[in-house]
């Protein structure tokens, strides 16, 4: 039986859509989070921060000490501003994880894919037995005999006076 191989191309764009997604991904977690509607940003400084460090850190959003309860108008401002900016850490958390995931996955593919054709290389396959490499001679008219081994041999030559004999 024989075993079908992939394309080195095909694995090869396996490899680099990795590489791509991968990349794509990385930077979208470190790309900084979009402000809030309630104004501000979405970090400790000037502007806001990278979603997987408010992933990894939720207390690092910048919003300030949490109001009193009497306080009702100043901690509902601090909630929906803590719950955007955590909303849009979760939102491109979720974007960007599966797309890292498939990503390596697809890297890794493309990977194994090369790895075992380098190490089983793709051998020509050698041609059928059974077909000859000459064209096959025709068939001998009907009612004559094929040559054989006990025939006399064939002249290609203009025809001579019987017997074979002549002068030189």
């Amino acid at each position: 039986m024989r075993r079908r191989t992939v394309s080195p191309w095909l694995a090869l764009a396996f490899v680099f859509v990795g590489l791509f997604g991968a990349t794509m991904a990385v930077s979208g977690l470190w790309a900084p989070l979009p402000p809030p509607k309630v104004g501000g940003t979405c970090g400790p400084g000037l502007g806001s921060e990278a979603a997987i460090e408010a992933l990894f850190d939720p207390g690092s959003i910048g919003a300030g000490a949490e109001p009193r309860a009497t306080n009702r108008v100043g901690r509902a401002q601090w909630s929906q501003f803590v719950s955007e900016c955590q909303t849009a850490t979760n939102d491109r958390a979720l974007i960007t994880v599966p797309v890292l995931i498939v990503s390596l996955g697809l890297g890794v593919v493309g990977l194994v894919l090369l790895w075992k054709r380098l190490e089983h290389p793709v051998r020509p396959t050698p041609p059928p037995t059974d077909r000859q490499w000459w064209p096959p001679t025709p068939d001998p008219p009907p009612g004559s005999q094929a040559p054989s081994a006990s025939s006399h041999p064939v002249t290609t030559g203009p025809p001579g006076p019987p017997g074979g004999g002549g002068s030189f």
